[in-house]
């Protein structure tokens, strides 16, 4: 075992004394390495995410390949620089760092939209819900890959209390205030960018709710239902098994490597989307770990995307119906 405190922050103490009850891997890794690991993620991170939106995403099986470098390079610069190897931390998070690994990967390939309209779009009745079908695929597979696989793994592989990873409601609001203000801060610099070209072509996620220049009021509420299971699903994989599972032994250290997983997940999107994550997947994840919950900040994530979506609708003169 490695040395008992953790050294930043310092208002982390619940953390610590978690870990020692759980006899986990306690690692003490300071300030100032703290900031060159995180420094050194984000630097390694930007031209991996240019490099995706320039050629890797012609390349087959690109984004398994982009996930496992994403990884290597983490622990390659935690080893470097804080002289922390993939092996002194403790088996659980080792687990959680392989497992979450290929849940990423079995998501990206095959739970989007695109894989259902490769497979299953052509033998579907045509009908008015048609459109959101895609988006329910990649929904399911979002809660199914992403919440319900890691809630089972947690609870009878690894067999801890779920409320440990952050699955909890109630105590998990404390911090709401914190939550509205980053809305309040986010919605200026939405309404900016829902008017570039590149969130017009990707918003709303599914197009099916607008038919010329109408909108089905009705389509747009089963949509936003299943667009907020996708982020819950999303914020109990980032910012619950994938931060408290390596966050356990490492503290807020472990964040860069969710952010760089969380990331490389957005590709496909605009490229300002998928660089904005980095920032966005600091701030969250060490929120969760600060007030052990995960569910302001999907309820948070849901309030912009849903923000998105309306302004857009908005830009391009889409009427209600």
């Amino acid at each position: 075992m490695l040395a008992a405190a953790r050294a930043w922050p310092r208002s982390s103490n619940g953390l610590a004394e978690l870990a020692e009850r759980l006899d986990h891997a306690r690692i003490e890794i300071g300030t100032r390495q703290f900031w060159c690991v995180a420094a050194a993620s984000v630097a390694v991170l930007l031209p991996l995410n240019w490099s995706w939106h320039v050629w890797g995403r012609q390349m087959p099986s690109s984004i398994a390949l982009y996930i496992v470098a994403g990884s290597l390079f983490y622990f390659g610069l935690l080893r470097l620089l804080t002289g922390i190897r993939f092996s002194d931390v403790s088996h659980e998070a080792r687990f959680v760092v392989i497992s979450s690994m290929l849940l990423l990967i079995l998501f990206l390939a095959f739970g989007r939209s695109n894989t259902y309209r490769l497979l299953f779009e052509r033998f579907v009745p045509v009908g008015v819900r048609t459109p959101l079908f895609g988006f329910a695929y990649f929904a399911t597979c979002s809660v199914v890959l992403r919440l319900a696989v890691p809630y089972l793994l947690l609870r009878f592989r690894l067999r801890q209390r779920p409320a440990e990873y952050g699955y909890v409601v109630r105590g998990g609001t404390r911090m709401r205030w914190v939550y509205l203000g980053l809305f309040v801060v986010m919605v200026p610099l939405v309404l900016w960018a829902s008017a570039l070209p590149e969130f017009q072509a990707s918003y709303p996620q599914t197009r099916g709710i607008v038919s010329g220049t109408e909108a089905s009021i009705r389509l747009f509420i089963l949509y936003q239902v299943a667009y907020f299971m996708v982020f819950l699903s999303g914020e109990s994989f980032w910012r619950g098994f994938m931060t408290f599972g390596l966050g356990r032994d490492l503290d807020v250290s472990a964040l860069p490597w969710m952010v760089m997983m969380y990331s490389i997940g957005h590709y496909g999107k605009p490229i300002l989307e998928v660089n904005a994550s980095i920032l966005a997947g600091f701030v969250l994840g060490y929120l969760a770990l600060r007030h052990r919950s995960f569910f302001l900040g999907a309820l948070l994530h849901w309030s912009i995307a849903l923000t998105m979506d309306l302004a857009v609708l908005y830009q391009r003169g889409i009427t209600w119906n």
